[in-house]
């Protein structure tokens, strides 16, 4: 990053965060590109965009959101559950 390029800032607030083994309502802070905080009521520096995500879900790009356990295709069913199914495994990155 150049020293004289301008700090992003993004707090995402007030969603339900979801998270691979966990809910909650919280907000999200964002620098340059990476999670900083998660939580209520942050202490954030100015200049912050804020997205409102009141009643949405916030997710991170690890959740695979598009699954389709149990669901019999041509006589066959999946062996994973829906709860391993969609947790990326670390050793693919």
């Amino acid at each position: 990053m150049l020293a004289n390029a301008a700090t992003m800032r993004i707090l995402i607030k007030g969603g339900k965060v979801v998270n691979d083994d966990c809910t909650l309502e919280a907000d999200v802070y964002i620098e340059n590109g990476i999670i900083q905080q998660v939580g209520r009521e942050l202490m954030i520096p100015g200049g912050a965009k804020v997205i409102d995500a009141t009643g949405k879900l916030v997710i991170p790009g690890g959740i695979d959101t598009s699954t389709h356990f149990h669901q019999t295709f041509m006589n066959a069913t999946c062996v994973d559950d829906f709860y391993h199914g969609t947790k990326v495994p670390p050793r693919i990155w």
